[in-house]
């Protein structure tokens, strides 16, 4: 074998050899392309299922989903998108570039609000139409559920002197004594000054006075109180800014009720009332050295009907309360559930005192 013969043949065993290593790297590659072109179809058919997963969970959505490019694009994200779009701009509102809050059309309230995108925004939509009709619903079956806890309270209020009415006007027709005759007649003016005490309470509850009577000193007012409730003026103490004067038939009714409170849970109570005075607004602290308001009671204290009295009627806080209301001033319990009780009376001054606040023994 010549040299060229032998040089030939090598060439050609390398050329073989190569186009095997070629032939082996080709079966390689395209294996590996298989492979990868199996990957890619099962990523994209986790991405389409993801992708109709996040498209149901959008149509199912009870917002209203919108992105709204930064060149003016708007694509609405669901069907909830498209009827609230469509319902807006029939009423000639674009919810997309509505404020956010509260946007109402047509009957409807929807709630807008944005969220700040790469390329614009994405607009939630909320249509709060169902949810206010629910809520108007709910007020006005407080609103009937209130009516009849109160009807019921006056019926039964009422109920009870109606029925002593009516027993001494059974026995005044069979009685034939003056005397006798006399004291069921007298009876019966007492329930029906019961009954009509109860009325005026309740016309009171609901329409409180509209006209400011007398202003007086609170010192003068916390006097007359305690007169009115049999309260002795040694067992009240009065401290602070007592020569400003507020509306005086207001805090007098007020003033009357707590002191008549606190002798009925404490005969020998003694009573403390600190005033302060300032911008126009009065502060009065009535605080007694009595057992306090049970706490059980104090959620419902200021409610009509709600009374731990057995003649009580459960107005007469309740009646104060809305009075002061009325005149822009309120009344609070500051210790529920303590011994002493301290309730807080705010309302309007209408003369601020001029002089140093003094210390008023016995106001009476």
């Amino acid at each position: 074998m010549t040299v060229d013969d032998r040089l030939l043949h090598e060439g050609f065993a390398q050329f073989v050899a190569a186009a095997r290593d070629l032939e082996r790297s080709y079966g390689e590659l395209k294996a590996r392309a298989s492979a990868v072109d199996l990957e890619l179809r099962a990523t994209n058919q986790a991405l389409q299922q993801a992708v109709a997963e996040r498209d149901a969970m959008f149509a199912a959505m009870p917002l209203g989903l919108v992105v709204a490019k930064a060149d003016g694009t708007v694509v609405p994200g669901n069907s909830e998108a498209t009827r609230l779009l469509a319902a807006a701009a029939t009423a000639g509102v674009d919810l997309v570039r509505h404020a956010d809050g509260e946007a109402e059309f047509a009957g409807m309230a929807v709630r807008v609000r944005r969220v700040p995108l790469a390329d614009g925004h994405l607009v939630l939509l909320e249509d709060r139409s169902h949810v206010q009709e629910l809520e108007r619903e709910v007020h006005r079956l407080d609103r009937l559920a209130g009516l009849s806890e109160l009807a019921l309270g006056i019926a039964h209020e009422i109920k009870n002197p109606l029925n002593g009415v009516q027993g001494f006007a059974a026995l005044l027709e069979r009685a034939d004594d003056p005397a006798r005759m006399r004291r069921f007649a007298g009876k019966i003016v007492q329930g029906v000054r019961q009954v009509d005490d109860i009325v005026k309470s309740l016309l009171g509850f609901a329409r409180p006075e509209r006209q400011r009577s007398r202003t007086a000193a609170v010192a003068d007012v916390v006097a007359d109180a305690a007169h009115d409730s049999g309260l002795p003026a040694v067992r009240v103490h009065v401290t602070g800014a007592a020569d400003a004067r507020v509306d005086a038939e207001v805090l007098a009714r007020v003033l009357t009720n707590l002191f008549r409170n606190a002798m009925e849970a404490a005969p020998a109570v003694r009573i403390a009332v600190a005033v302060t005075a300032r911008g126009g607004r009065a502060e009065i602290l009535v605080r007694d050295d009595g057992p306090g308001v049970p706490r059980e009671l104090c959620a419902r204290l200021f409610e009509p009907f709600v009374s731990t009295k057995e003649r009580g009627t459960g107005l007469g806080l309740a009646l104060c309360v809305r009075v002061l209301a009325f005149l822009g001033g309120d009344l609070e319990l500051l210790n529920p559930g303590e011994p002493g009780a301290c309730f807080r009376v705010r309302m309007p001054v209408l003369a601020e005192p001029t002089s140093v606040p003094v210390a008023v023994e016995g106001a009476a």
